[in-house]
């Protein structure tokens, strides 16, 4: 048995990524190496020119599109339909699709997560709890604000 984790990475055990369970360090070893995972993240046209052979690498199991970098390095930030973009997205789809590998990208709204699933995307990371408390905190103040009067206009009768 292997004693040691596989590559180069931090240790700490009994905490979230190992359920808190206690263990050996042995067998804690064990079980992060059977469960790791190598993303090969997709955020400039290089990337995207590479994609096919990042993807047929043994041992990775993801491409993932930063999507805004990509955008950035591509010449058209920000602009996901343009046609650049989207004939790189679909280098990207078909390496991932050739080598039977997961594609994952982060999404804003979950309506863009179905659509992005139903063009190849399988690995879908919806918002970050920053922008979901930010688009509550926005929706709730526009609520408050369309239904508050103020103080001058409650008092006349």
């Amino acid at each position: 048995m292997k004693y040691t984790p596989d590559g180069k990475r931090g240790v700490a055990l009994q905490v979230a990524h190992d359920r808190y369970r206690p263990g050996t360090v042995a067998d804690k070893f064990a079980a992060a190496n059977g469960t790791t995972t190598l993303f090969c993240q997709i955020e400039t046209a290089e990337g995207v020119k590479n994609a096919d052979a990042l993807a047929a690498l043994p041992g990775v199991d993801c491409l993932w599109v930063g999507h805004f970098d990509l955008s950035v390095s591509l010449g058209v930030p920000g602009q996901f339909d343009s046609k650049i973009f989207k004939d790189a997205i679909a280098k990207v789809v078909a390496a991932t699709d050739r080598h039977k590998k997961a594609l994952g990208r982060l999404v804003p709204t979950v309506e863009q997560g179905i659509e992005l699933n139903s063009q190849g995307f399988d690995f879908i990371c919806y918002s970050g709890d920053v922008w979901v408390l930010h688009n509550a905190l926005a929706e709730a103040i526009e609520k408050l604000r369309a239904g508050c009067k103020p103080k001058n206009a409650r008092s006349k009768k």
